[in-house]
């Protein structure tokens, strides 16, 4: 899932370690997994797809969570946790296909 990611994020950002371990909890718990797009925007209406990616935003678009949805596996993996600024740079795109 690339938790790594997301706990090394909450380390350098403590502000947002409540929306990263909440966005955790919601992913773990989707039961049913994800099978497609609308229904991770059923779930968390802050997605966006972007190529081969699922962008979150998180805490109040401090931040951008990047991942990579497996509809037919039913996995999550996190690609990258950026802030804003580094989002923008749009140096993630290349793991996304964009």
């Amino acid at each position: 899932m690339g938790k790594h990611l997301i706990e090394a994020a909450q380390k350098k950002h403590s502000t947002w370690k409540g929306s990263l371990g909440s966005w955790v909890r919601i992913v773990e718990g989707v039961n049913p997994p994800w099978n497609n797009f609308p229904a991770v925007m059923r779930t968390r209406k802050d997605a966006d797809a972007v190529g081969n990616c699922v962008v979150f935003n998180i805490k109040d678009n401090d931040a951008r969570l990047i991942t990579y949805i497996n509809y037919e596996m039913g996995t999550v993996t996190v690609l990258a946790v950026l802030t804003h600024k580094e989002y923008d740079k749009g140096g993630w795109k290349n793991a996304c296909n964009c």
